[in-house]
């Protein structure tokens, strides 16, 4: 008997529910199998930066596998549509009994594995696991059995569960006997693996064990300081993982229990973020209109947001005259990645202050990040911009001048990515709004006037 698991945003050995459930049993033989779906990444705006990254963290799992005797079969699907026949085919082919994959949360992605199953039904069992989140996001609602709104609530309704439900984190599975490998041959036309060169010079190292290494590296030494590390853009404060959890090669429930291992009480605010990983996951679960294109708090419909290519464009290639956002985006394009506290910096003032539609930062992000990850990157945009579960309010707009003075006061990141202005002091480029800087962009707009402005399109807006 042949079991088959399906990867998709899971490609890792450890901790991986659907690999370990597959192998569990030692009289049945597993398979891999992982679906290129290369049209439905342009379809979901997925940069090349992430694509590249997937190819990557794709023949590190095929390494790995190959360690548990394990076969990895890639099938070009070219988008979800043609998921199921090519499933079902191959399930035939192989003569499978069960299909193992980890749900995912996003409406396409339901939709897709619902028409597996369902072409699958009286032939093979499908066996779906929770490997994506920390807890199953339809186990937390609220008394309404609605999904929660608010963050604060969610996070005491997940502890609660997570205390009455232990997490349960599994090992990587033991090998396969080598004549496991054998199961497949050259009928079952797995491809070769596309070239995609990364649009930056330097793509992060997702392998399992350079990842597991900086996470435990991390709750070891790092995380305790945290909460005071994480907003100052200069220094190494986060855990830079991001990438690793967006495609997959370490699971959150690993990176929770470790946290907690090491670290405790003192974990606190690194486990909270966790927690917001499942939180906007769990939006995108209960109000799936969220993943077509739509914000979740219908102000957004009332206004009219600025059509202005030029201002757009400045703001992507970091030429808007305000330093902390031009060395935030200058980080973005070069490295693929962006501080998280300069994402809200940088999406406030294009929302707030130049007053762009969210949806644009959103997909110039998803284009760009190697840690480009939907639910995060939505539901961030969606709450720097008010129109989102548990938004920031209207009226409260990131000041990008003061913003760098309390995380940059020295200036130490902007002259970092901003080398043009690298040669004068802290305190002139602290006073770019009065004293402009030689050699550097003028400053888009007003920002006093831009944000008196902003709030009182919103307030007309909510009253609409």
């Amino acid at each position: 008997m042949i079991n088959l698991v399906w990867f998709r945003n899971d490609l890792r050995v450890d901790d991986n529910p659907a690999l370990f459930h597959s192998m569990a049993n030692a009289s049945h033989g597993t398979v891999a199998v992982y679906m290129l779906c290369q049209q439905q990444w342009e379809i979901h705006s997925v940069g090349i930066n992430q694509q590249a990254l997937i190819i990557k963290a794709l023949k590190n799992l095929c390494q790995e596998l190959e360690q548990l005797n394990v076969p990895l079969l890639i099938l070009d699907a070219k988008n979800f549509t043609q998921v199921p026949e090519l499933m079902s085919s191959l399930c035939s082919s192989l003569s499978v009994k069960q299909l193992f994959f980890n749900i995912e949360y996003p409406v396409n992605e339901r939709q897709r594995d619902k028409e597996v199953v369902d072409i699958l039904s009286g032939q093979v069992d499908c066996i779906r696991s929770i490997g994506d989140s920390l807890v199953p996001p339809w186990k937390i609602v609220n008394g309404d059995g609605n999904g929660y709104k608010v963050f604060s609530a969610f996070a005491r309704r997940v502890r609660v569960y997570l205390d009455q439900n232990p997490l349960v984190v599994l090992p990587v599975p033991k090998s396969k006997t080598k004549d496991n490998l054998q199961l497949v041959d050259d009928q079952h036309l797995s491809i070769e693996l596309p070239t995609i060169l990364p649009l930056v010079e330097v793509m992060p190292d997702i392998s399992e064990k350079n990842v597991l290494q900086q996470l435990n590296n991390f709750v070891e030494y790092d995380v305790r300081a945290y909460g005071e590390t994480r907003d100052i853009p200069s220094i190494a404060g986060t855990s830079n993982l991001s990438a690793a959890f967006a495609i997959g090669s370490v699971s959150v429930q690993r990176c929770f229990e470790l946290a907690q291992q090491h670290a405790k009480k003192d974990a606190t605010t690194w486990l909270n973020e966790l927690i917001w990983r499942d939180f906007y996951r769990a939006v995108i679960w209960h109000y799936p209109d969220i993943c077509r294109g739509q914000a979740f708090n219908k102000v957004d419909r009332a206004i009219r947001w600025a059509n202005s290519n030029p201002a757009l464009e400045a703001w992507q290639q970091g030429k808007t005259g305000i330093p902390i956002v031009d060395a935030a985006m200058k980080q973005l394009v070069t490295t693929g990645w962006m501080h998280n506290r300069l994402r809200m910096v940088v999406a406030s003032y294009l929302t707030k202050n130049l007053f762009m539609d969210w949806r644009l930062g959103e997909t110039f992000f998803a284009k760009h990040l190697f840690d480009y990850d939907f639910a995060s990157n939505n539901g961030g945009w969606q709450w720097c911009a008010s129109v989102g579960t548990d938004a920031a309010p209207y009226f409260r707009v990131f000041n990008p001048a003061s913003q760098q003075k309390r995380f940059d006061p020295e200036a130490k990141f902007i002259k970092c990515w901003l080398p043009k202005i690298s040669h004068h002091s802290a305190k002139d480029i602290q006073r770019f709004e009065t004293h402009p800087l030689e050699n550097y962009s003028a400053m888009q707009v007003d920002l006093k006037q831009t944000r008196r402005q902003a709030i009182e399109v919103f307030k007309i807006a909510k009253q609409s």
